[in-house]
């Protein structure tokens, strides 16, 4: 019960804070790090377990719970839902074959990578299918601005983890 509370508060105060936090008029993308948290939480767990990876069915409902939650405040039901959850996989998949321990220069640069493939995803799927006219340019300005920022929150967040 109090994980579950936990979540929720963290879910709030995340979408909160990615409301009202702009910079240069681009929206934050702090939604990605509650996927990133919640791979690290869910596959490095405190108890050690006999090589044996936790089910995959709890993230494959989280990821879509998130991008559904962000495509609330959109008004476009369908992009954030199919980025998060890609990214959220691609992220579990990573966490299953990285056997050693996760430095935190390989964090950022996990962080930074998957929050770009997020963003981009997210970005590719609305100008895709709405005809939005977007430039390459935008685009990797709002991608690496995006990265940049989550890096140091999500590094915060997930302080002695792997």
């Amino acid at each position: 019960m109090t994980n579950i509370l936990k979540w929720l508060i963290l879910i709030f105060i995340t979408f909160l804070a990615e409301h009202f936090i702009t910079i240069d008029g681009i929206h934050l993308n702090f939604s990605f790090i509650l996927v990133y948290l919640f791979v690290i939480d869910y596959m490095f767990p405190e108890e050690e377990q006999k090589k044996v990876y936790p089910s995959e069915v709890l993230p494959i409902l989280f990821f879509p719970a998130i991008g559904f939650i962000e495509d609330l405040f959109q008004g476009i039901i369908g992009p954030a839902i199919i980025s998060k959850t890609i990214s959220g996989i691609g992220l579990m998949i990573l966490a299953k074959q990285i056997f050693f321990n996760w430095t935190e220069i390989f964090k950022s640069l996990v962080i930074f990578c998957f929050t770009i493939i997020d963003e981009g995803l997210h970005t590719f799927i609305i100008s895709y299918f709405l005809n939005i006219d977007t430039t390459p340019l935008k685009i990797f300005k709002t991608s690496v601005l995006q990265g940049l920022m989550n890096i140091p929150a999500a590094l915060l967040l997930s302080w002695r983890k792997p």
